[in-house]
C-alpha cells in the first residue's frame, strides 16, 4: 500500500520561501469546571448596574461577560441551545470560549478602556448555558421529559457544575489582532 501523505518534505520539492500564517496572540488555555464560570457570572447578577459602568461601551453582556459591538449577534435557535446544554450533561467536549484578559482603566473615571475583559468566542455557547440556569431553556432528561435547572436536586446541579469548560484566554489592547482572532474562530 502507497501513502501519499509524507509528513516532511523529501528532496528538492520543497520551497523554504513559504511561510505559513503564525499565531496574532498568545494564548493561555484553562480546563475549569463550570462552577468557575457560574460563580463569576453570579458576582454579576449581584450588580449589573456595575458592569454596565465598567463596560458603557459593550454591546449586551453574556454570563456577565461584555461583548464588544463588532461580535455577531445572537444566533442559536432552541434546537441548538438545547444540544449544546444536552452535551454539557453527557460530559461531551463543550469546545472553548475565549475572552481578552487585557484591561486598562479610563483615568478618572469607572469605566475600562474599550475591548477590555471581553468574550471574544464562546457567545452562543454561553448564552445557551445562561438560558438554561434561568430557566428559559428545558432539555429532556434521562426519560425525555423536558426539565428546567430549578427542578432538579443538588446532586445533579452539582455534576453539571463539575463538567469541565475550556478557558482560552489572551491578553492585548490591539483591536485589529482581536477582530482578527475573532475571525479565524467562526
Amino acid at each position: 500500500m502507497t501513502s501519499f501523505f509524507k509528513r516532511y518534505a523529501d528532496g528538492g520539492i520543497s520551497n523554504r520561501r513559504i511561510y505559513m500564517p503564525q499565531r496574532l496572540l498568545p494564548t493561555t488555555v484553562s480546563h475549569c469546571p463550570l462552577e468557575v464560570l457560574v460563580g463569576h457570572w453570579e458576582k454579576y447578577l449581584v450588580d449589573p448596574s456595575s458592569a454596565r459602568e465598567h463596560f458603557p461601551w459593550a454591546a449586551r453582556f453574556v454570563m456577565g461577560m461584555p461583548v464588544p459591538n463588532w461580535a455577531r449577534g445572537l444566533e442559536w435557535n432552541l434546537g441548538q441551545k438545547s444540544r449544546f446544554i444536552s452535551a454539557v450533561w453527557s460530559g461531551g467536549d463543550l469546545g472553548s470560549y475565549l475572552t481578552n484578559d487585557w484591561y486598562e482603566p479610563v483615568i478618572g473615571n469607572r469605566a475600562l478602556a474599550e475591548n477590555s475583559e471581553i468574550l471574544i468566542d464562546g457567545q452562543q455557547r454561553l448564552h445557551s448555558l445562561e438560558e438554561y440556569l434561568l430557566d428559559r431553556q428545558a432539555v429532556p432528561d434521562a426519560q425525555g421529559q423536558s426539565r428546567i435547572w430549578s427542578e432538579l436536586g443538588n446532586g445533579e446541579r452539582k455534576r453539571f457544575l463539575s463538567m469541565i469548560f475550556t478557558h482560552v484566554r489572551v491578553s492585548s489592547d490591539d483591536e485589529m489582532a482581536l477582530r482578527r482572532t475573532y475571525d479565524l474562530v467562526q
